[in-house]
């Protein structure tokens, strides 16, 4: 298990190193695209419900929501992946646990998500002339959560495409619901069972105000919880249908 978690973290490594112009090219993205949103609502002034009335809301925002794609996303384009270079069945014939070597993606693209992640985000606060309360350890303990709803999803968008292969235009559609999702604000309880929603309602609480996580009211917590277990559920059984799907139909290694 550890050998396998090992191999994981060193091929991510591997590919952003070896791959460093695509890597650099997509962190110029991330800020380029958050300083035309900045620069675009501060250009019209006003109050803009998106990402929270404050600019501190626009960054913790917008950072999550990069969080919550990069989490859903890294699962199912990683098994998309595997279908194209051929290597998908050679992982399900391994003998860890095909879901076991999924989580372990998981962390190793959270870790490096983390590493990239906030660092921007603190330099995206420097460069508007803002400054993030944040407490470190309430910050990871709100994102993990808050990743563990993407996962969720990114499990069913894997399962569906063991099915049907190229799902590329769908992933999209997911991606910007996920931020008209985001821009939601936390005014009904129902809301805060949305994915990300309640881990981010949270996240600009600590941003605004430095309230750290001993801090919030019970109930909060709960919510949290129930949230990020109940989409990981629904994800694993979602994803375990589709599987045994595949292999009935014996699609599992076509593309």
């Amino acid at each position: 298990m550890l050998q396998a978690f090992l191999a994981n973290f060193q091929k991510g490594i591997t590919e952003f190193k070896r791959y460093y112009l695509n890597s650099i090219s997509g962190l110029a993205t991330i800020l380029i695209f958050f300083y035309l949103i900045f620069f675009g609502l501060r250009a019209v002034g006003g109050s803009v419900p998106s990402f929270g009335e404050t600019i501190d809301g626009i960054i913790v925002g917008y950072f999550m929501w990069l969080m919550f794609i990069f989490s859903f996303q890294g699962v199912s384009w990683g098994i998309i992946e595997e279908a194209q270079r051929g290597t998908l069945e050679q992982v399900f014939t391994s003998p860890i646990p095909f879901e076991i070597q999924m989580l372990f993606r998981m962390i190793v693209d959270f870790c490096l998500n983390i590493l990239l992640a906030i660092p921007l985000m603190y330099l995206a606060a420097f460069t508007t002339g803002r400054k993030l309360n944040f407490d470190l350890p309430t910050l990871l303990y709100l994102m993990i959560l808050g990743t563990a709803c993407a996962l969720g999803i990114g499990l069913i968008l894997g399962g569906i495409a063991l099915i049907f292969k190229r799902i590329s235009s769908f992933i999209q559609i997911v991606t910007f619901g996920s931020l008209a999702i985001m821009l939601i604000e936390v005014d009904k309880l129902w809301h805060r069972f949305l994915p990300m929603t309640q881990a981010t309602s949270m996240l600009r609480r600590l941003a605004i105000t430095g309230v750290k996580f001993y801090q919030f009211p019970f109930q909060d917590h709960l919510i949290l919880w129930a949230a990020a277990l109940s989409y990981l559920a629904i994800g694993i059984t979602v994803f375990r249908y589709f599987e045994k799907k595949a292999m009935l139909c014996g699609t599992l290694s076509q593309y």
